[in-house]
């Protein structure tokens, strides 16, 4: 092996050794790239989880329906003896028709739909009385404040003597129960422009300070251990009268039909 050709081998494998050094020091480079990256990645979901927390955690602190909840306790005129039940019909002395109702609940407004003008007739009829609880569990299980929102606005409607033609309204223009259009206010308001003679500065001023808040708060808390006789009320729609339970929706089948709501409540009031 000529000398020439021993020169190039060391060269060569001097080349290589340095190629080699400085690949390592690439693979380095990127090892400690990826891992501030990941580092990085994990920082800001945490950094985001903070603000997730801290900004649930204001939530339950801070708001409207919280800052109206601490203002003095108000209620809308003349309700049920227990002060919870808004009464529509035409008889102060016939027996009452207890309806639990939510806003948001999607089978409520079917009920209302279907029976409703059978409840009422009866109503008018002086046969019965209907007491109106209006529950708002499921701004608590759906999120948001739509239930609330809407049953201080049907309260604000009470007070100005319309809140049967509110809380028809309401139903009639019910959103999907995950849109919680209802916590607007300005749709609220909206909506009570198709009951004639509801609006008015007063009620607009009830609807957007929450004036009610705390007799809606009162009526959900009641809503949350009350029986009708001695059956627990798990849900809305519920109805009953006499401590009798009104079977709305038969089993198996569906909507009770109105001449099958009409006989349960004739029964229940003549025993």
């Amino acid at each position: 092996m000529s000398s020439k050709n021993s020169e190039g081998k060391r060269t060569a494998r001097e080349r290589m050794a340095q190629e080699r050094a400085r690949q390592q020091a690439i693979d380095k480079r990127k090892r400690v790239m990826v891992i501030a990256g990941a580092v990085v990645a994990v920082l800001a979901v945490v950094a985001i989880i903070g603000v997730i927390v801290g900004m649930s955690k204001t939530n339950k602190k801070k708001g409207p329906w919280k800052d109206a909840l601490a203002e003095p306790a108000s209620a809308p005129a003349n309700l049920s003896p227990d002060g919870l039940g808004v009464t529509v019909g035409s008889n102060p002395n016939a027996p009452s028709l207890i309806m639990y109702e939510d806003f948001r609940c999607p089978i409520c407004h079917e009920v209302e739909k279907a029976l409703g003008p059978t409840m009422r007739a009866l109503a008018d009829e002086g046969k019965i009385k209907i007491d109106y609880h209006i529950a708002s569990f499921l701004d608590g299980k759906l999120g948001g404040n739509g239930s609330k929102y809407a049953a201080n606005a049907a309260g604000c409607a009470q007070n100005a003597g319309k809140f049967a033609e509110y809380h028809d309204t309401l139903f009639a223009n019910q959103p999907d129960e995950l849109d919680d259009k209802f916590a607007s206010r300005s749709y609220l308001l909206e909506l009570a422009g198709k009951v004639e003679g509801l609006r008015s500065p007063a009620f607009d001023q009830c609807v957007n300070d929450l004036a009610v808040a705390s007799w809606v708060d009162r009526v959900n808390t009641e809503f949350q251990d009350a029986k009708i006789g001695d059956t627990p009320v798990t849900g809305t729609p519920t109805a009953g009268i006499n401590g009798k339970m009104i079977d709305l929706i038969v089993k198996g089948r569906g909507l009770a039909t109105p001449e099958e709501l009409r006989a349960q409540i004739e029964a229940a009031t003549k025993s």
